[in-house]
């Protein structure tokens, strides 16, 4: 890093504490049907990280095998492999409140079947597989329902503060549920935890019911489905903004994320850990993702997203490949809290730049691309990662991902010349590349509906 970049670095640090002070960040928390769905939404993801925990610790405990792990993991993320670009193009065609509602009923009916069957002892390895692929086909289309409201409800001046508050639901769960999930996985076993996850669902159903915000669709009513897929993979790919981003998001997804499918093996074979140890290491990644998603909140507003996504790869990198020679619980703690960090830097601000450059229009279908990066590619990754664990060894596998994360960050981050940032008010202007314009007026002709457009009385936000 140079004398430029360091002088960049320390004016973005001045301008994040201003910020701090001034309280900007917190800015979407004015808004009434924002504040409601957060609740919701914290309580429900605290019940979701308490059955992660607790189903982790059962399938390892089941089976012994690191490959089981990941094949839980494979079927709850392919749904979204094969569905998550028609999914986020359906999205735009409902009603996201319903849509929302019918998702947590369903995941709920999921858990409560669990806690049933392991209360009654016929629970197998091939239920926790068929109930992933359920829930996983669910969140197919809940993430770009969940992405997508966010963009509807807030004004665009609040949309880069929302969006990382947005996320801290999810990672503030991080935080609290693996904590309460490792004990209560000690004192009531694991179907506890899936009775208390299937509860924790109807907190978000009954804020959902009495937001104010129109959630209906805006346009686009008979379109055909992969026209409209055809239209939000078209400007992805051809906006150089978003095509980077989306290849450093599969990168990420393919050499690093397959880690969290591990972390019940990491946790009794090279940390000899137990079942309340395995819930600190959830914690500790929850701690570093909510440092993460506050200092994100702080940087909305400035032009500094595109290297920071670069900077957490590269310490993500550096992180798993230390990992891999850790054998102390103490000394693997900044590292856990490392990765976390980073993989929510990347995450949360990529998903801040694909709301910013995609037309309101197009949100939905491009969201779905940003859902995709994650989860298209990402199960076929835990599960070569999984079986490089169960012939090879854990750590193997977590150098080989860190080598991999590495390069691709070097080629496709470092080394490539696209700037990554997005102006704070508008899309980028179409006259700058005439594909482009010519898709933004098919926007147009469709009937573009803005955020200012909706007439939303308040506004609402969840990850």
């Amino acid at each position: 890093m140079g004398f430029t970049e360091i002088v960049k670095v320390a004016a973005i640090t001045a301008a994040v504490s201003q910020r701090w002070r001034d309280g900007k960040g917190y800015r979407a928390f004015r808004h009434r049907d924002f504040r409601l769905l957060w609740i919701g939404a914290l309580v429900s993801f605290i019940g979701s990280w308490v059955q992660t925990v607790a189903q982790g610790f059962l399938v390892y405990e089941m089976t012994g095998s690191k490959e089981k792990l990941a094949l839980v993991s494979f079927f709850g993320m392919l749904p979204v492999s094969i569905l998550g670009l028609v999914a986020g193009s359906m999205v735009d065609k409902w009603d996201k409140r319903k849509l929302l509602i019918a998702c947590q009923i369903g995941l709920s009916c999921a858990s409560f079947f669990l806690a049933f069957s392991r209360w009654q002892g016929f629970l197998r390895v091939e239920h926790i597989l068929v109930t992933a692929l359920f829930t996983g086909t669910i969140a197919a289309f809940e993430m770009p329902a969940r992405q997508a409201v966010v963009g509807m409800v807030v004004p665009k001046e609040d949309l880069g503060a929302a969006i990382p508050f947005q996320a801290l639901t999810f990672n503030l769960a991080r935080v609290i549920g693996p904590a309460i999930g490792g004990r209560l996985l000690d004192l009531f076993g694991p179907e506890f935890c899936y009775l208390l996850n299937g509860c924790t669902f109807s907190a978000l159903i009954y804020a959902a019911f009495i937001m104010r915000s129109d959630l209906r669709p805006k346009g686009n009513q008979g379109v055909p489905i992969l026209e409209l897929v055809g239209e939000g993979l078209r400007y992805t790919l051809k906006e150089a903004r978003l095509r980077t981003l989306f290849i450093l998001e599969l990168i990420v997804s393919v050499f690093a994320l397959f880690y969290i499918a591990q972390l019940p093996a990491i946790a009794k074979d090279i940390l000899h850990l137990g079942k309340a140890g395995l819930g600190d290491i959830y914690t500790v990644i929850g701690i570093g993702a909510v440092c993460a998603l506050a200092l994100n909140a702080q940087v909305s507003d400035l032009n500094f997203k595109g290297p920071m996504i670069k900077i957490a790869m590269t310490s993500m990198a550096i992180a798993m490949l230390a990992l891999s020679f850790t054998r102390s619980f103490y000394l693997s703690i900044p590292l856990f809290f490392v990765i976390g960090m980073a993989a929510v830097v990347q995450f949360n601000l990529t998903n801040t730049l694909f709301q910013l450059i995609s037309p309101e229009k197009l949100r939905g279908r491009v969201i779905s691309m940003h859902v995709w990066a994650l989860s298209g590619l990402g199960p076929f990754g835990t599960y070569l990662f999984g079986w490089i664990a169960e012939h090879y060894g854990i750590a193997l596998s977590m150098q080989i991902g860190a080598v991999g994360l590495a390069i691709g960050v070097v080629v496709f981050g470092w080394m490539n010349k696209v700037s990554l940032e997005a102006p704070a008010d508008a899309p980028p202007p179409p006259e700058d590349n005439p594909d482009l314009c010519e898709l933004e007026e098919g926007y147009h002709a469709h009937g573009k509906i803005t955020v200012a457009e909706t007439n939303a009385p308040s506004t609402d936000g969840r990850k």
